[in-house]
């Protein structure tokens, strides 16, 4: 696998970016406050232990500012994220990933595939308050926003039966998914250029270039988030002008 990281690097914001995500994290926070983590555990723990599930669906969820500072990352050192394109959460859990993803960045459509009935109840509730929520930040704030509103779909699936080849980014809260479901991931059919952002463990496998890893906190505490591209089938890096960004 090539790797061309640099651990423990973290990039400078400008102090305009970083006002500016600090007023997108204020929108998700109004978006997400009646969702706290403590829901999402609850549900999560109470659903696995009456069906005997398996630790890999221990719940955790990730904290915006942590994310906004990796997709500006990508920015500012890997050419960007083309505009539109879909976005997937693998895992999504209450939604948090998803509404996150659609606050960061003008993708098309954010999607997030989660298996626990429980949590995928919790995040049909919170794609209402989105919709009925942010049309009106964007219309207040066009210095954050286009004009264009990321649609929202949930749905509730195993991720490998739902499948993701039309992502064009990809997260996954993986730190407790085992060896077996990152190999899974990491083999799936997606286009070349496809970002994927994973925690603690990366993609094992050299159809992925991890570009860079970096810890930054989540709900738990510090996690290594790995930055990583989807590369042609040699695993031969792409060059600049094979890329749309």
């Amino acid at each position: 696998m090539e790797r061309s990281y640099r651990a423990n690097d973290p990039i400078w914001l400008t102090e305009e970016t970083r006002q500016k995500l600090f007023s997108k994290n204020s929108v998700f926070q109004t978006i997400t406050r009646d969702f706290p983590v403590s829901l999402g555990k609850e549900i999560s723990k109470n659903e696995r232990d009456s069906n005997d599930l398996l630790s890999t669906l221990t719940y955790g969820e990730l904290e915006f500012i942590s994310i906004g500072e990796i997709f500006e990352t990508i920015k500012e050192r890997y050419g960007g994220i083309k505009p539109g394109g879909i976005f997937y959460d693998l895992g999504s859990g209450t939604g948090k990933g998803v509404i996150a993803g659609a606050l960061l960045h003008n993708f098309d459509k954010c999607i997030g595939i989660e298996i626990l009935e429980g949590l995928y109840n919790v995040s049909l509730q919170l794609k209402r308050v989105y919709e009925e929520t942010f049309p009106s930040e964007i219309s207040t704030r066009p210095d954050l926003w286009d004009s264009k509103i990321p649609e929202i779909e949930f749905t509730r699936s195993d991720m490998f039966t739902r499948g993701w080849a039309d992502a064009d980014f990809i997260f996954a809260n993986s730190t407790c998914f085992d060896s077996s479901m990152m190999l899974r991931i990491a083999e799936s059919e997606v286009k070349e250029g496809t970002w994927a952002i994973t925690l603690t463990k990366s993609l094992p496998s050299s159809k992925w270039k991890i570009h860079e890893s970096i810890k930054k906190l989540m709900s738990w505490g510090e996690a290594t988030v790995y930055i990583q591209q989807r590369v042609n089938n040699s695993g031969a890096e792409l060059g600049l002008d094979q890329l749309e960004i």
